[in-house]
């Protein structure tokens, strides 16, 4: 935490430099002795670019009982630099596989991201470009609610024949700006 701290700062103070210079203004000046002094100084702030995924909740698939298996999460997706995005999802599986596992048996899921746009699906590791982080605010409270639906899918052909256990994985969500 204190280095990203010290790595904002650093950041900041390189950005109004750099400012500065582009402006060739670093216009500080100086008070004068007498009964009264006053001096200035600029003041330079830089934004990043910064995006958000929050508002997830867990997934609990219904039990499996001969037929696919499907739920999902909703989700807010934030971006101040404006609406396109890379979501790019990893599991918890070996190579980062899509799966859940009871610790011996395993069984793959597929992913789907839907930002209102339309449904797709999701390769571990390979980022999905879209378009859509509408909020005006990094938790969708204020914009209408949450911008985007993560779908999870166990299908009956892989779940058939698994032991009774439960199984168990973690997806993960990576949001950047594009």
């Amino acid at each position: 935490m204190k280095s990203n701290l010290a790595k904002a700062l650093k950041q900041v103070a390189l950005g109004g430099v750099l400012a500065a210079a582009a402006t060739g203004s670093f216009a500080a000046t100086q008070g004068t002795t007498g009964f009264t002094s006053v001096g200035d100084v600029d003041i330079f702030l830089t934004v990043s670019d910064e995006v958000r995924i929050n508002n997830l909740v867990d997934i609990t698939l219904p039990p499996f009982a001969g037929a696919d298996v499907v739920a999902d999460t909703d989700a807010c997706v934030y971006r101040n630099g404006g609406a396109t995005y890379n979501v790019t999802a990893t599991g918890s599986g070996a190579g980062n596989a899509f799966t859940l596992t009871d610790g011996t048996n395993t069984v793959p899921y597929t992913v789907t991201f839907d930002d209102g746009t339309g449904a797709t699906g999701m390769g571990s590791g390979t980022a999905l470009g879209r378009t859509n982080a509408t909020s005006t605010d990094d938790s969708c409270v204020t914009a209408g609610g949450d911008n985007a639906t993560i779908e999870v899918t166990v299908t009956a052909a892989d779940a058939t024949g698994l032991p009774q256990a439960t199984y168990t994985g973690t997806l993960t969500l990576l949001v950047s700006p594009i």
